[in-house]
């Protein structure tokens, strides 16, 4: 028996990032999250790129702290 599956797409939310009090640099990142089943992936990109999961298995992280 075959079973059409559904293509899930990954919906990134774009955080605003900065210094703990502000400092003298700016952080020119962009960062971005992925709600995923057990938390979240989030990319960082600047002059190059990470990504890494956050668990979070109830999502109630709100992107701040």
């Amino acid at each position: 028996m075959s079973k059409k599956s559904e293509q899930v797409k990954l919906v990134w939310e774009e955080l605003k990032s900065s210094r703990i009090g502000g400092g003298v640099f700016k952080l020119d990142w962009n960062v971005y999250r992925a709600s995923v089943p057990g938390g979240w992936l989030v990319l960082v990109m600047h002059n190059t790129s990470g990504l890494t999961f956050y668990p979070d298995v109830n999502h109630e992280w709100n992107g701040i702290v």
